[in-house]
């Protein structure tokens, strides 16, 4: 991802708030501008993450198997739609991967192209009244991710706290990815938080060993 960048009068007033910020400045600014992130997932966390990272300025946004409508993403935010099948051949030029989808094929055709390129995987899940989004650098990978990290044998969210856990997925998983975009991760986190009582927790995800797709011996 290139930093030559430069930003335009019209890019310094619409993002000048981000800007102002020490921890990215123009430089950063720049940096977001010039990503390419892929997206995957459809409903209100695939869309929320969407249109938080189109309007914070990432520059390519490709969206996987996300067939809705969405808002105004900013004018500096390219938009392509990609269909599912696409999974398999997403670029490795690609800076950041999300995945929002909730599939559990599609999780590992994606974690295994993110391993291969060395690119940051963004997962966000659903469980009960929980929002869960791990990013994943190095190891571990999602084949050696413990299942009980992702909660992936209850996936979904139902009831009264359904709609926030989704849109706290889909915010969570943007931070994390404006996060990677600006200040490369060199060690996997999990970010948790259940809806029902605000609780929210972040921690690191420690080194997995023994695994033959990301090499951890």
């Amino acid at each position: 991802m290139s930093t030559a960048l430069s930003l335009t009068d019209a890019q310094i007033e619409r993002y000048s708030r981000q800007i102002l910020l020490p921890e990215i400045g123009g430089r950063g600014q720049a940096r977001l501008l010039a990503a390419h992130v892929v997206l995957a997932g459809a409903g209100e966390a695939a869309t929320a993450a969407a249109v938080l990272l189109g309007r914070a300025g990432v520059g390519a946004l490709d969206l996987l198997a996300h067939g809705g409508s969405l808002p105004e993403l900013g004018p500096d935010c390219r938009l392509r739609r990609l269909a599912l099948t696409d999974a398999a051949t997403v670029v490795p030029e690609v800076d950041v991967l999300v995945d929002l989808a909730g599939d559990g094929e599609l999780t590992a055709t994606l974690g295994r192209r993110a391993q291969a390129a060395g690119r940051p995987l963004v997962v966000g899940v659903l469980a009960d009244a929980r929002a869960v989004v791990a990013t994943l650098v190095g190891r571990p990978c999602v084949a050696c991710l413990p299942r009980a990290v992702l909660a992936l044998e209850g996936r979904g969210a139902s009831g009264r706290f359904a709609a926030p856990a989704a849109l706290a997925a889909g915010a969570l998983a943007a931070s994390e990815t404006l996060a990677a975009l600006l200040f490369p991760p060199s060690q996997g986190r999990l970010h948790t938080l259940a809806c029902g009582d605000g609780i929210f927790a972040a921690e690191p995800l420690p080194p997995t060993t023994g695994c033959s797709v990301c090499g951890g011996g």
